[in-house]
């Protein structure tokens, strides 16, 4: 699925929100965090944009793999590779 342009800035938005408020701050529904000139209301904004690239770049590799189940078994388990007899 890919985000549209809009979907992203929204989304953006609202992860940037949520970060700012792990930290405590609480910030009005109609701020608008991505003009915000604060630096840690800045670093939220640039978590929430690197937050939905991974997504994406999860999304976009995840789709051109052809066995999923395969994948998910590899990241759940990744440590029963390297266990002795594994």
């Amino acid at each position: 699925m890919e985000l549209g342009y809009f979907q992203k800035d929204v989304l953006i938005e609202k992860l940037a929100k949520k970060f700012y408020a792990i930290q405590g701050y609480v910030v009005p529904e109609s701020y608008r965090m991505q003009s915000a000139t604060h630096p840690a209301e800045r670093a939220c904004v640039a978590m929430a944009i690197f937050a939905v690239e991974e997504f994406e770049l999860i999304n976009d590799s995840s789709s051109e793999s052809e066995d999923d189940d395969e994948y998910e078994t590899d990241c759940l388990f990744p440590e029963e590779r390297f266990l002795p007899g594994g």
